[in-house]
């Protein structure tokens, strides 16, 4: 055994623990030396495939954890979850032990059975200091669990606005969506948190977003959330009359799911003059909201094509928003403005990044939308690279967008492909730096 080891180790702890174990939680280096040092063998494994380094990173013990790792001991053993110790030092809040471990270089973004990994586990735990460590050293902001889940949609589960703050401050994005096409506004709202979503709505800067159900934040918060928080939705332009794909509206589902108070207020609502004044006031615009192509169709022409409603959204926003193909088609023929199509001053084209949408984004192209933009710091190939959406990617690049663009951080597109995006896109990026 190593000298320098025992000399900074064996001082810590009595050695008086009643085996391995109790040596293992009470950080008893001594004991550890003393047990390795009579021919114990710590490469044990126990009924759920834990070594002992699995029970250490629960303790926030980085000397005996080091000691072990120092001693042999597999790091690279996963437990029957396929966790490795990192996962579980996130889940423990063991930030010493995570420090320790991103020190000895080893994957910070290996993922567990369900391809969830410490980043995830880290945002929905809500350690700043842990989510900081492993985002310093390599962590990917845009990993995805099996169902699409990114560490921001986690970040929901901590409750705490700070958490989503620090992911936002560090490239991700709140309409980042999952497999379910829900973004971290829909989780929110979901999950029933009204703190958090008074939050997010406050940096949100795309409403009526809809998931693979066609639903809306506001359909998940009719039946999860309080009165104010339908309040705080309904003044951000959320429809209370838009239907998912069962043709239930938030009214539908608020009365299905026994929240009578949500439902009787959603009621007063729609029948009152503020409702008048802020929805039904705009026929056209609500008739895309609401699907009503047929009135769409006798009704816009080129005179109104750019009309505004009451949130200053123009059709071709809320026809973007609602993935009509056919109805963009028709607003682009008939001159649709390509800027400012809201009240945030934003572009077409990056509602539709937003969306996620590759044949609405080549439309848009096609119609002669510039794809080297800049909103927020962020050019739309960013965007694209930090969703990992090579059709995206590719239609940009072929549409001109700068891929020798450096940003305000003096980094180049290509170094983000390298943080976030697949060889593939890697590749295709290269192709064209080389041109």
């Amino acid at each position: 055994m190593n000298e320098i080891i025992i000399r900074n180790y064996y001082s810590i702890g009595t050695g008086k623990s009643k085996g391995i174990y109790e040596a293992i939680n009470n950080n008893d280096c001594k004991f550890v030396i003393d047990y390795y040092k009579s021919g114990h063998n710590l490469n044990i494994i126990d009924e759920r495939k834990e070594t002992l380094l699995h029970k250490a990173s629960r303790n926030n013990h980085y000397e005996v954890f080091d000691l072990l790792l120092k001693l042999g001991v597999n790091y690279h053993q996963k437990n029957i979850y396929g966790e490795t110790p990192l996962h579980l030092a996130c889940r423990y809040r063991s930030h010493h032990v995570v420090e320790v471990i991103v020190f000895e270089g080893f994957d910070v973004n290996e993922r567990d059975r369900n391809n969830v990994a410490p980043l995830h586990i880290a945002a929905s735990r809500g350690s700043q200091e842990i989510i900081h460590s492993l985002i310093s050293a390599g962590a990917k902001i845009n990993i995805s669990d099996e169902n699409g889940l990114k560490p921001i949609h986690y970040a929901v589960h901590s409750g705490r606005n700070e958490i989503i703050r620090l992911f936002l401050n560090y490239g991700a994005s709140l309409l980042e969506c999952d497999e379910r096409n829900n973004n971290v506004l829909h989780i929110a709202a979901l999950k029933g948190d009204n703190n958090l979503i008074s939050y997010i709505l406050r940096h949100m800067v795309v409403t009526n977003s809809l998931n693979i159900h066609h639903q809306t934040p506001l359909h998940l918060a009719s039946i999860s959330c309080d009165v104010n928080t339908i309040k705080k939705l309904l003044a951000q332009g959320y429809d209370p009359l838009i239907k998912d794909i069962n043709g239930k509206t938030p009214l539908d589902l608020a009365k299905e799911n026994h929240r009578y108070e949500n439902y009787d207020f959603l009621l007063s609502f729609i029948n009152s003059p503020q409702y008048k004044n802020q929805f039904s006031g705009y026929p056209l615009h609500q008739a895309v909201l609401h699907n009503d192509m047929s009135y769409v169709e006798q009704v816009l022409t080129e005179d109104n094509i750019n009309e505004r409603d009451y949130f200053n959204r123009t059709i071709l926003y809320h026809a973007i928003n609602m993935h009509n193909v056919n109805l963009v088609k028709k607003c682009l023929k008939l001159g649709a403005n390509l800027q400012n199509v809201d009240e945030f001053n934003q572009a077409a084209l990056l509602i539709a990044i937003y969306n996620n949408n590759p044949k609405i984004i080549k439309l848009l192209l096609q119609a002669g939308a510039n794809p080297n933009e800049i909103y927020y710091d962020r050019t739309y190939l960013y965007r694209a690279i930090l969703r990992n959406n090579y059709e995206v990617v590719k239609l940009l690049i072929e549409y001109n967008a700068d891929v020798n663009y450096v940003d305000h951080r003096n980094r180049t597109i290509y170094s983000y492909a390298l943080d976030y995006a697949s060889i593939e896109i890697q590749e295709l990026l290269l192709q064209y730096l080389k041109k």
